[in-house]
């Protein structure tokens, strides 16, 4: 039964790691500019970043956050479990596309054969990380999950596709038992 208890801290865990960061690895040069990142990312790089840093569930062991261009930011992280000392590995990439319709595209056309449709309804989502950048509730909502491994094994790896209005957020956190 307490395997089965860090299956939500996971979930929880890889919203968080979609955005969340405390340094941003750029690659400028003198000749470049750097680019400038979507607004709706920094705001949920932000928000992401007090929700994880805020929470007692689990200890942030590393981050890595590294801006891929203006529209994409990719994260790796490693928390541990305060509960359980399980170590969790995450690693999301989260895309800000023009309009919702382009992102419900790109998720349509996402290979989702061992994916399940998990929700459809935002308040499913126990971080509130979109709300708490946004000031409110994305009016399209979905969640896709792939789980492999299993609880009663010695990992379980988690895979998640979400969208939430024009953001895609493609992550997947590993817990060891």
């Amino acid at each position: 039964m307490t395997k089965k208890l860090f299956v939500i801290p996971v979930f929880i865990l890889i919203a968080s790691l979609s955005v969340c960061g405390c340094t941003a690895t750029t690659n400028n040069t003198a000749t470049s500019p750097s680019p400038t990142h979507d607004a709706l990312l920094e705001k949920l790089v932000n928000a992401t970043k007090q929700e994880v840093y805020g929470n007692a569930s689990y200890t942030v062991q590393s981050w890595d956050v590294t801006w891929n261009n203006g529209t994409s930011v990719t994260i790796i992280g490693t928390v541990e479990l305060t509960s359980t000392g399980t170590p969790v590995a995450a690693n999301s990439t989260f895309l800000s596309f023009p309009t919702t319709q382009d992102a419900t595209n790109y998720l349509n056309a996402f290979d989702k054969t061992n994916y399940s449709l998990t929700s459809t309804d935002y308040s499913s989502d126990t971080s509130h990380i979109y709300y708490n950048a946004t000031g409110h509730a994305p009016s399209v909502y979905k969640e896709y999950t792939h789980t492999e491994g299993s609880l009663l094994g010695s990992s379980v790896k988690v895979n998640e596709l979400i969208q939430s209005n024009n953001i895609i957020q493609m992550g997947t956190a590993t817990a060891t038992l």
